[in-house]
């Protein structure tokens, strides 16, 4: 499972980062299936797999997934991570529809 992409965000309480990588979509043994893995760091922290019928899908619906955590987190909604020391703001990461009220642009 390769990495394809990251993005660092700064935290407001600390001088650390948080980071959110998504990886190459796969195709699951025995089945026409494919997943693809997301992670987050803390705060969020959270790894999921998403599936879809084609690589493109699962590739798709795991980014979308991944926006929704980022944008619907309560780390977010509090201010608590951006990018550039900008926090709580743009994210450079499309959002699902449901968040167009704090994403500034929908996915």
């Amino acid at each position: 499972m390769g990495r394809i992409a990251e993005a660092v965000f700064d935290l407001s309480h600390s001088e650390e980062k948080m980071g959110a990588r998504i990886y190459a979509p796969e195709q699951d043994q025995g089945s026409e299936d494919w997943s693809c893995t997301f992670e987050i760091d803390a705060p969020i922290s959270v790894r999921r797999t998403i599936f879809g019928v084609s690589s493109m899908q699962a590739l798709v619906l795991g980014l979308k997934t991944m926006a929704a955590y980022l944008y619907g987190s309560e780390a977010y909604q509090n201010g608590e991570f951006g990018l550039h020391g900008a926090v709580g703001s743009d994210l450079s990461i499309p959002a699902p529809s449901e968040f167009l009220d704090v994403a500034p642009f929908p996915f």
